[in-house]
């Protein structure tokens, strides 16, 4: 880099640090060194472009700590972070929740682990926040129910990476057509290997899919014509491969179908974190709650206030 270059670069740091902060105005910055404040603007954009400036929130995590507590002690988990989000809309909670939950699974990762990870939008922005987390081997927990499998694949890859421990993908589709083609698939060598791999389980973390709209499972049954029968067998959520009714009972319709972790195998993990909230989840995290399936969960605060009048 020439001395020009780097005389330019610290003007833009320069600008950027008196704007971003200072909090000066840019028609200020721009009359102190005689530029347009349009000018003073493009230099701002440049430098965080360029990485020359970062801005960092040094707001504390958006969780409300006696709604937590009340709905642990209430439903008997090991840990529960209810997030405050003064939106609400599926997008900007899934935002929140991911954040925090990145948090909570670092911390509770343990050396050594093997981590099962779900599927689902919430998964994959979680990952994406983690940073720095402890040796551990990555275990995708379902098959793939969406025609973009390279997306949940990226957050299995992406924990992973960060942990620097194996990786057991998954690679089979979640339903299938009947339990003759299940088992087919299921005898492959790569699927057997992730399958057995789940019985060794320290951490589960799994996003609650909501009946019918908050799930990719519900999507493809509705594509194939099956839906219908299973909203009228009670099905308002599932977590892993199971299905759970308004009660948290589990629902058995599709049992020998869905290629993943079982509800047994599920029940046997030592941590099981469920993260999901939102306008869509509501009905389904309560059930989930419900279940007695999970130990930790991540949810916003209109869904545990529901959870808690149920």
């Amino acid at each position: 880099m020439s001395t020009a270059d780097i005389a330019d670069a610290t003007l833009r740091v320069y600008v950027a640090l008196q704007h971003l902060q200072l909090g000066r105005p840019t028609t200020e910055i721009a009359d102190e060194l005689g530029l347009s404040r349009f000018a003073i603007g493009r230099m701002v954009k440049r430098a965080r472009d360029e990485g020359l400036v970062e801005v960092v929130s040094r707001l504390p995590e958006p969780v409300d700590p006696e709604l937590s507590a009340t709905l642990a002690r209430r439903y008997g988990l090991r840990s529960a972070l209810v997030v405050v989000s003064h939106i609400d809309t599926d997008d900007v909670v899934r935002g929140i929740v991911a954040g925090v939950a990145a948090g909570l699974v670092t911390g509770m990762i343990g050396d050594d682990d093997v981590v099962g990870l779900g599927p689902g939008r919430t998964i994959v922005e979680m990952c994406a926040r983690i940073v720095d987390v402890h040796t551990c081997d990555v275990v995708q927990l379902t098959g793939v129910a969406t025609d973009q499998p390279e997306t949940y694949l990226d957050a299995i890859l992406r924990l992973r990476t960060v942990a620097k421990g194996r990786m057991f993908p998954l690679h089979a589709p979640f339903l299938t057509t009947d339990r003759r083609s299940a088992r087919v698939i299921t005898g492959q060598a790569p699927v057997t290997q992730a399958l057995q791999r789940m019985d060794h389980l320290d951490m589960a973390v799994l996003t609650v899919g909501g009946w019918p709209s908050s799930s990719l499972l519900a999507t493809q049954l509705a594509q194939s014509g099956e839906l219908e029968g299973l909203l009228e067998a009670g099905v308002v959520a599932e977590i892993g491969t199971t299905l759970l009714d308004e009660h948290g009972r589990v629902v058995r319709s599709l049992e020998g179908r869905l290629i993943g972790v079982t509800t047994d195998q599920l029940a046997r993990v030592p941590t099981r974190v469920a993260i999901g909230g939102g306008p869509g989840k509501r009905q389904a995290v309560v059930a989930a709650l419900k279940s007695g399936l999970i130990d930790a969960i991540v949810t916003d605060q209109v869904t545990a206030r529901r959870a808690m009048d149920m």
